[in-house]
């Protein structure tokens, strides 16, 4: 194991913040929110670039981070030919978020360069992140005794009111249950590639905990986004992971009948699956009309005031500055250039680490795989702690 130096220890402490979550947040005000863990993903970016270019005097691009960058340069520009229309206040909330993107790339890049120069392991970027799953797993028992009924809270917080839901630090079982659906793609993909090596303790630690978290959001995308990591693995690694995937979902299906009503519920108008509905009908209506350039880079919450999307006086609360599905989100605000920079800066990974097939392959489609599942259904791909994860894995298993 290599020494700990400042940019490995920053590199645990962000990710240890932002599994923090909410009890993270600094700041919250007019729609700009600050958090812990962007000031300290940030020190870990900045301190990381500097030393990798003076100390190790070496900082290389990959294609895949250039695909992303060429992205950010739209998204700047998209931002900046759309300013005349914001206010001050809109402009700072909007660029805060850009800023924050910027940021994660840019520490996306230097965990790639930090690993080529042996400063920071790949087994330790993995257990880093098992262990940020284990520990969102157990808050997020603790908060299904203690809070299971998110109903019992102020409205003005803003909470979608979730019962008996494992939400854990994010507040939100979909968002917990999304993350949780990537680090397991880790786990069972690392295990059968034998890139990590696990013992029974790993097991129950690692897989065993968050999948029993997982299921316990009962966050039907989060499921969704699982069973595709479970179906990419099995085709291309091992096929018996079908059958005990097919085994415990029938088994969860009849012995637990929540799981039923969650499942055949979709349809129920008044289900939260109608409402996403709305969200990209809506998402879809002001990219037809902002096709070129998108409304901006973040400016999408004060695109939905301007058309009328929000309750008079309402700025959306928490989910208003996005739309439920990434994808949909990205075209909205950078346009159709930025749509297509984006996709194409988010398949490359899969496509490469097919055509390459090093070991461990498949991990990437996995992740990826899932994560686009679930993105069509909450913004999952910018919600802060998946995104580090996947642009500080995105070049992991080509390394081992």
């Amino acid at each position: 194991m290599q020494k700990l130096n400042l940019s490995k220890l920053l590199f645990f402490l962000s990710v240890f913040t932002l599994s923090l979550g909410q009890f993270a947040k600094l700041y919250d005000s007019r729609g700009v929110v600050l958090y812990a863990f962007d000031l300290v993903v940030g020190i870990y970016a900045v301190y990381s670039l500097i030393y990798l270019l003076i100390v190790k005097k070496s900082f290389v691009i990959s294609k895949q981070f250039i695909l992303f960058l060429l992205f950010s340069l739209v998204a700047v520009f998209s931002l900046l030919i759309n300013i005349t229309t914001l206010s001050a206040t809109e402009t700072i909330s909007s660029s805060a978020y850009l800023i924050r993107w910027l940021i994660y790339l840019v520490a996306g890049m230097c965990t790639f360069n930090l690993i080529k120069k042996d400063v920071i392991s790949v087994r330790e970027i993995l257990t880093t992140f098992f262990i940020s799953a284990l520990f969102i797993s157990m808050v997020g028992f603790v908060q299904l005794v203690v809070l299971p009924d998110f109903t019992t809270l102020d409205p003005l917080l803003g909470w979608d009111p979730h019962k008996n839901r494992l939400a854990s630090t994010f507040f939100d079982p979909n968002f917990t249950g999304g993350y949780l659906a990537l680090c397991l793609a880790l786990a069972i993909g690392t295990y059968f590639s034998k890139t990590y090596k696990f013992t029974r303790t790993n097991i129950v630690l690692f897989v065993f905990i968050p999948l029993v978290a997982l299921f316990l959001t009962f966050s039907r995308s989060s499921w969704g986004s699982f069973a595709v990591i479970v179906l990419i693995i099995g085709l291309f690694k091992q096929r018996r992971l079908l059958l005990v995937g097919l085994l415990f979902a029938l088994l969860a299906y009849f012995a637990v009948p929540r799981v039923q009503t969650r499942l055949t519920s979709t349809t129920d108008p008044s289900d939260s699956a109608a409402f996403r509905l709305v969200s990209w009908n809506n998402t879809l209506a002001i990219s037809k009309d902002n096709l070129l350039t998108g409304v901006g880079y973040n400016a999408y919450r004060y695109a939905q005031k301007d058309y009328g999307f929000f309750d008079a006086g309402s700025v959306g609360g928490h989910s208003g500055a996005g739309s439920d599905s990434s994808f949909l989100l990205v075209l909205a605000t950078a346009g159709i250039f930025g749509f297509v920079l984006f996709s194409a800066a988010y398949f490359y990974p899969t496509i490469i680490s097919y055509v390459n097939k090093y070991k461990g392959w498949y991990i990437l489609p996995a992740m990826f795989g899932g994560l686009f599942v679930q993105t069509q259904f909450i913004n999952a791909v910018f919600f802060p702690i998946m995104l580090f994860l996947i642009l500080t894995t995105v070049e992991l298993f080509d390394q081992t």
